[in-house]
């Protein structure tokens, strides 16, 4: 064998191991959520469990004793809603009283809606991976989001277990 021939011979074999090095990962599923703040933590909430978003206004809520997380009832769009604020649903310090936010009213029984501390809107997010998860939700990614919020990390909740005491006291109220 010439030279020549053993040079492209091993040319051909290098770029092939190249190619599997670089191979492509496979894509991760984009998840369409909300973004919401709540204390200090940015959590999404599934897109599709989102029925609207109002601003929140404190002296509009009526208080109602319960639960801890239960802020009261307000009326979004003319439908009263039991009020949970996220903030304490996710172990962190409740927001002030009178401290301004937004409702997030969600779709489904129960007439839910969670009282946050800012929305910055619909993002794209990448759930990392399963083994990263904990009670209430899994961490993410924010692949495509509003603003600077691209590539931070954020918590995708579990609206089911979230919120599952206040939608089982909201459904057998009805009853």
């Amino acid at each position: 064998m010439d030279d020549a021939r053993a040079r492209a011979i091993l040319a051909a074999r290098t770029r092939r191991l190249a190619e599997r090095r670089t191979a492509p990962e496979p894509e991760t599923p984009l998840e369409d959520v909300l973004l919401c703040q709540a204390g200090a933590g940015l959590h999404a909430l599934p897109l599709a469990a989102v029925e609207r978003v109002t601003p929140f206004e404190p002296r509009r809520l009526t208080p109602a004793a319960g639960r801890p997380a239960l802020l009261g009832l307000a009326s979004v769009e003319g439908r009263l809603r039991r009020v949970l604020d996220l903030s304490r649903l996710t172990g962190a310090a409740p927001a002030a009283p009178d401290a301004p936010g937004f409702l997030v009213a969600l779709r489904g029984a129960g007439n839910l809606a969670l009282r946050v501390d800012a929305a910055p809107g619909a993002a794209r997010v990448a759930r990392e991976l399963a083994g990263d998860a904990f009670e209430g939700g899994v961490r993410g990614l924010v692949a495509e989001g509003p603003g600077d919020l691209a590539g931070r990390t954020v918590t995708l909740l579990h609206l089911d277990d979230l919120v599952a005491d206040h939608l089982s006291a909201a459904l057998g109220a009805r009853a």
